[in-house]
Formats: C-alpha cells, sequence, structure tokens
C-alpha cells in the first residue's frame, strides 16, 4: 500500500513527534531548543505539506519582481515550541494534546520576503516594528497569484487548492 492510500491522522502523528521530542528533551546535553528542531527542521518536512495554512496574506515587498520569498509562522513557531518544551521538563507535564494545539495554531503562514522573516523573527512577530504591510489574497494581480501559487504555496500548504487561481 503506498502513501497515497495512507489516511492521515494529524493527532497521532502529532502525539508521536511530542513523544520523540519531550525524549530528545530529557536527553543529556540536548537543550528544549535542540529537542524542538526534531519538529521544525526534521520532521514537519513530512508533516508541514498537511498541517500548515496559509492565511491569504502576502507582504507588499513580497510582491516585488525576483523577491525572495518565504512562508514566515507569523505566531512565532519555533520560540512558542521551544517553550512548551521547556515548560514540560520544568513541571514535569506530559500533556500531548497542548502540543497539537500549539502546533495546529502556529502552523499558520503569511507570504514574505527573506529579510522580512528575518526582521519579524528579531522583532518577535511585531510586524509595526518591522513594517511589514500585508495585503489579502484577492486584491493581488491574478498573474501575481498564480506565480506565489506555484512558487511558494502548491504542495506546501495544506490549503493550497483553496488559493488556486484559476485559468
Amino acid at each position: 500500500m503506498g502513501s497515497e492510500n495512507t489516511v492521515f491522522h494529524p493527532e497521532a502523528a502529532l502525539t508521536q513527534v511530542y513523544e520523540e521530542i519531550m525524549w530528545l528533551a530529557k536527553r543529556p546535553n540536548t537543550s528544549p531548543s535542540a529537542a524542538r528542531a526534531w519538529y521544525t527542521h526534521i520532521d514537519s518536512l513530512r508533516l508541514h505539506p498537511r498541517l500548515r495554512r496559509f492565511t491569504g496574506l502576502v507582504s507588499q515587498l513580497a510582491l516585488q519582481p525576483g523577491a525572495v520569498l518565504r512562508l514566515e509562522h507569523f505566531q512565532r513557531l519555533q520560540t512558542t515550541l521551544t517553550k512548551l518544551v521547556s515548560d514540560h521538563l520544568r513541571n514535569g507535564t506530559h500533556d500531548p494534546r497542548e502540543f497539537i494545539r500549539v502546533v495546529t495554531d502556529c502552523e499558520q503562514v503569511h507570504i514574505v520576503t527573506f529579510r522580512e522573516n528575518y526582521d519579524a523573527m528579531k522583532a518577535g512577530g511585531d510586524y509595526s516594528k518591522t513594517g511589514i504591510v500585508l495585503i489579502p489574497w484577492e486584491a493581488i494581480a491574478p498573474e501575481t497569484r498564480l506565480m506565489l501559487w506555484k512558487r511558494v504555496l502548491r504542495g506546501k500548504v495544506s490549503n493550497a487548492e483553496a488559493f488556486r487561481p484559476s485559468s
């Protein structure tokens, strides 16, 4: 049976990831940040096309020709998960449901430029500090939406079909 026939169960998949992260976090010389990286840098490659959702917002600078684009976790996925792992270790908590809730909530993304992504991270997600201006998908020219859909959304977010431009 190929993976195309496999039913995806997000709760089961994320519970397994939580167990792996917490096991890693309890290992000697492993920081909560390093343990969290198991999801954000390794396991998310398998999971994010099924979990990550595009909000329908694109930064004004991302619409410029030649812009280097990123899907930006505006709710600070890495920081939030690192704090959760740290809190669970410190308090002796074992709650995959909280992990699932945080991942589900934080796996929302805007399209921004590479530089804006970095600036937003440094500003703790405060877009007013970075000057990031977001434009709704519907206000973007159809040919630009098609380019964004092909380059940034297709195959990378679970709701890409909802934003597929009609041809």
